[in-house]
């Protein structure tokens, strides 16, 4: 994937400074032709294998995998990080699925959640507004974020598209765009 390569090149300068660990799906990192290409993996001190539930400690930080999605060639994961005063949750691709808001623990301080489409889409493997919306109201963030929109999203405008989530549940929602910074 050209995303995490890109990120890697040009962030460890080609792997002059490496960056502390990875946490990626066995897919990702493992087999003849990984989605992290081998040479990408070499700008890693570490590399960890996600798996379901397992927390991983980094300065401090938990990180757990709290919920495996729905999604087209790839195993993604929701991840919670958190520490002794904050808990944030971000939601990646995926096909909603009712059990999967059982994952959640409520009440987090902040969930991303990647937007890609206004309503669900039976074509693609991806959250909606409306599927974040469901989300939302079960799992009552104090604040949400949504992000990855698609063209049909962007035409909608995220930001008209989060201040409606956000009179609909009560929940502060924030469209990202590039740049943002949230504080929680």
């Amino acid at each position: 994937m050209a995303d995490v390569g890109s990120v890697v090149e040009s962030g460890t300068e080609s792997n002059k400074k490496k960056f502390s660990f990875l946490l990626a799906p066995e897919d990702a990192i493992g087999g003849d032709d990984p989605v992290v290409l081998k040479y990408t993996m070499k700008g890693f001190k570490q590399i960890w294998q996600t798996e379901i539930y397992r927390n991983y400690y980094y300065e401090g930080i938990t990180i757990r995998p709290v919920v495996e999605h729905i999604h087209q060639g790839a195993k993604t994961y929701s991840i919670e990080f958190s520490t002794d005063k904050k808990r944030f949750i971000f939601v990646p691709c995926g096909k909603f699925y009712k059990g999967m808001i059982a994952g959640y623990k409520k009440n987090p301080d902040i969930m991303v959640f990647n937007t890609t489409f206004l309503r669900p889409n039976n074509n693609f493997f991806h959250l909606s507004a409306e599927d974040v919306e469901k989300i939302i109201r079960k799992v009552n963030p104090k604040k949400a974020v949504i992000t990855h929109y698609s063209l049909q999203m962007l035409r909608e405008n995220p930001t008209k598209v989060a201040k409606a989530l956000s009179d609909r549940t009560g929940v502060e929602v924030i469209a990202a765009e590039d740049g943002l910074k949230v504080e929680f």
